[in-house]
């Protein structure tokens, strides 16, 4: 549930549905400017291929070449739960 709320509501600078959509399908409505597009949480097939520590990775710093910003202010807990929340989105 920790990272249910990080994801749609409190994480900082930016909720991550904002980009990613509601539902982690990558169709949130700031997302649709952004090249390459968010990642689609949803997609079992591409979430399977990507390891836990490179998640946490991007969180963290950010994504070079993407619109993915870093989210360093979050504490390590705070991305681990939110890792957790992203694997229960693949379908």
């Amino acid at each position: 549930n920790a990272g249910k709320k990080l994801f749609q509501e409190t994480a900082q600078p930016l909720a991550c549905k904002q980009c990613h959509g509601e539902t982690g399908d990558g169709r949130g409505p700031l997302g649709g400017g952004l090249i390459p597009a968010p990642r689609n949480f949803t997609c079992g097939q591409t979430m399977n291929d990507i390891p836990d520590g490179q998640l946490f990775w991007a969180i963290k710093k950010g994504s070079p070449g993407t619109g993915m910003m870093a989210f360093g202010g979050l504490s390590d807990e705070q991305v681990w739960q939110l890792i957790q929340y992203i694997r229960t989105l693949a379908q």
